[in-house]
């Protein structure tokens, strides 16, 4: 048996970066019209290993000037839907069990554009042999 820490992104409407203790692991690019986009960033080598060691994962969301009507005044709207996840495999490769290590975030909303929509950090932490998260900071700018 052995684990797998993954993020599964299901939606990016505009732009989505996410970063682990610093560094850029993905970056969306700019994209429109909320796609489904069922991508997977691996976690695994990545996370820090040492018990109560502080990974820093942080997902930010901005919004871009793009709007239907091309006018810069709008309201745009934003979507961002993601999971991270702990993957237990057996010995074959297949999953015996899948749960969630943060609470899954899917959020779509308006906001003023050229900003940064959402701005959630986790701080995750292994703690007899698995990661749990110890705090949470989440803030969203919404259309005033």
């Amino acid at each position: 048996m052995k684990k797998e820490y993954w993020i599964k992104i299901g939606n990016v409407d505009n732009r989505l970066v996410i970063f682990l203790n610093g560094e850029m692991i993905w970056d969306s690019g700019i994209i429109h019209n909320d796609p489904k986009l069922h991508k997977a960033v691996e976690l695994t080598q990545i996370l820090h290993p040492q018990e109560n060691f502080a990974n820093e994962l942080i997902f930010e969301g901005f919004n871009d000037d793009f709007n239907k009507n091309g006018s810069p005044e709008d309201m745009n709207p934003w979507h961002f839907s993601y999971r991270v996840v702990s993957i237990t495999l057996d010995d074959a490769g297949n999953v015996v069990e899948e749960h969630d290590i943060v609470k899954p975030y899917n959020e779509k909303h308006y906001s003023n554009p050229n900003i940064r929509a959402l701005n959630n950090v986790y701080v995750i932490k292994r703690k007899d042999g698995d990661y749990k998260v110890v705090s949470n900071a989440l803030s969203q700018q919404f259309a005033e």
